[in-house]
């Protein structure tokens, strides 16, 4: 029998609770990773399932709990909101829920302080000031693999005061930005002593107006447009009585309830509600949580995003096969979308630079021979564009710039078509964008101390340190199993260089030049010297300076 909902919030909230309470005994420092692991995991689960009964949390001040563990709570629910709103994957996700859980750790005890507006002592001084240092060493004393966490923790002071109150200091990490965002809202709607905290959406406009930040702007708007016009646990009053708003159900009709009687009493009702989204004490179990687990209000899963039929299109498509019109009518006929691409696509093989009416006409243009690699490209890039992440946009061009200077490369041989060597690129960059989502950033992770007998690997240049090998190459290969450029590029970083062969040391040549242009600070080891030179001779360049000079016109730079 699956548990009740009520029982999975009731556990939840009140294991929020006992988790703050572990920092004062550093026995159980060792245990304070893996349970923010499965509260985060707990939180997320819970919300994609009944979104409406976390969402409910924002409005229902529990007074059996502490203040921490309300605001704590609070930041949560506003976290996973901002994730879900923004699509991102389970795995960033929880990160970001993770760092809400850990940022008040050690301070439970300043923040009923705050809240009463009581005066700070010297040591609440030093507390409150190192709170995300003190934070940082519960998690880093057990040695568990934090540092992501501990990473943004050490950013949030900043992040918080820039987004309201420095307009020109520049922040980079998206990332931050989520906590940050979650941290003031939570800190804005949780009620306090002296009734200071105001209306969600007051909370949600003030801080959309105050900050220059066009990132966290967006944030805001996606997050109203996701919860709606009404906040879950919201006290509205209709014909005149004083009701509790819970949800909204697939007829746009308002399922409200009057908890005055002994029996709960349940509305449903087509009307502009006059609610109130302030925070409120709450003392009833039912509202808390019975009400969650009845027929009225039926769990359903928040969405996350749509079947990935495109993903689908890529594994029906073969480079070495050979196509008909009507096949490949058949085949795209489902996906509008890729066809309009396409069509823009082949503006670069005809010297007019003419865009192509149909899908018959672009195919006039390329060749049935040239199309599988066309269509596969226009697909990547239209799942890699579409990534979800917070940084998607520097990801994005950060691949753009590496197909620039592949393409730069190959340019003068005409052996190798560039359309098929930047798809072995291409879904190398979907499977980490989409499997190690949590790792990437905008650092390059490539030190000098790193084996010397084999390649950097191209997820370096994207801030991922650890890659599952088995798990790309399967990924790679499955969807480009007749390009051999796929596999050349997995032997680049995964065979001993005394072993590579020609392909091969073109993407080692290829990383080098990357490097080069991102990473000039780490000089390119003897062997990569060499293999770079090597190549640019077998790919037609008789001078380095001129490959070089190409490149400079291409205008590509460690942009961050």
């Amino acid at each position: 029998m699956d548990e009740l909902i009520s029982t999975r919030i009731k556990s939840l909230l009140d294991n929020t609770q006992l988790f703050l309470a572990t920092h004062t005994d550093q026995a159980q420092w060792s245990a304070c990773y893996p349970l923010i692991c499965n509260l985060g995991e707990q939180y997320l689960q819970l919300y994609r399932e009944h979104p409406a009964a976390l969402q409910a949390q924002l409005m229902l001040y529990k007074p059996h709990l502490s203040y921490a563990a309300n605001l704590v709570i609070n930041q949560c629910v506003i976290t996973t909101a901002l994730c879900i709103s923004q699509r991102y994957d389970n795995e960033l996700s929880t990160l970001y829920i993770s760092v809400s859980l850990v940022e008040n750790l050690c301070v439970s005890e300043q923040l009923t302080k705050l809240s009463k507006q009581q005066p700070f002592n010297q040591r609440d001084k030093k507390v409150w000031q190192l709170r995300h240092k003190l934070a940082a060493k519960v998690l880093l004393t057990a040695k568990h693999p934090t540092q992501q966490i501990t990473q943004v923790l050490a950013k949030l002071i900043k992040y918080k005061h820039a987004l309201v109150t420095t307009p020109k200091l520049m922040l980079y990490d998206n990332g931050s930005i989520i906590v940050a965002v979650a941290n003031i809202l939570a800190t804005n709607i949780t009620c306090n002593a002296a009734k200071q905290h105001i209306n969600f959406y007051k909370a949600v406009g003030d801080l959309y107006l105050r900050t220059p930040n066009l990132f966290a702007q967006q944030l805001l708007k996606t997050l109203i447009a996701h919860i709606g016009a009404a906040v879950p646990g919201s006290r509205t009053l209709y014909a005149q009585q004083n009701m509790v708003y819970l949800a909204t159900d697939n007829e746009q009709r308002h399922i409200l309830i009057n908890t005055a009687h002994k029996k709960v009493h349940w509305y449903r009702v087509k009307a502009a509600l006059c609610d109130q989204p302030v925070q409120w004490l709450c003392n009833d179990q039912r509202i808390l949580y019975k009400v969650w687990d009845t027929e009225y209000v039926q769990p359903h899963g928040a969405e996350n995003s749509n079947p990935n039929t495109l993903y689908d299109l890529l594994t029906r498509i073969r480079l070495q096969q050979e196509y008909s019109y009507r096949r490949l009518s058949s085949l795209l006929e489902p996906y509008p979308q890729v066809i309009n691409r396409v069509c823009q696509a082949v503006t670069a093989y005809n010297k007019e630079g003419l865009v192509a009416k149909d899908l018959k006409h672009s195919l006039s243009m390329v060749g049935y021979n040239n199309a599988p690699a066309i269509i596969q490209r226009v697909v990547f890039e239209q799942l890699v564009y579409a990534i979800a992440h917070p940084l998607q946009a520097f990801l994005v061009k950060r691949l753009a710039n590496m197909v620039a200077i592949l393409s730069a490369l190959v340019c003068h041989n005409k052996q190798h078509q560039v359309e098929h060597i930047s798809l072995a690129l291409y879904a190398y960059s979907y499977y980490v964008f989409g499997q190690c989502s949590a790792q990437l950033s905008r650092k390059i992770t490539i030190n000098n101390s790193q084996d010397n007998t084999l390649d950097t690997p191209i997820a370096a240049f994207f801030g991922v340190e650890q890659l599952d090998t088995l798990a790309l190459n399967q990924h790679t290969t499955s969807l480009l199993n007749d390009n051999p450029w796929a596999g050349a590029l997995l032997d680049a970083e995964q065979v001993a260089k005394s072993k590579l062969n020609e392909p091969a040391k073109l993407w080692v040549a290829f990383k080098a030049v990357v490097q080069i242009v991102f990473k000039p600070t780490i000089s390119l080891t003897a062997w990569q010297q060499q293999i770079l030179e090597q190549q640019l001779q077998a790919q037609g360049w008789q001078d380095k300076s001129r490959f070089f000079a190409k490149l400079n016109t291409l205008a590509i730079a460690n942009s961050i």
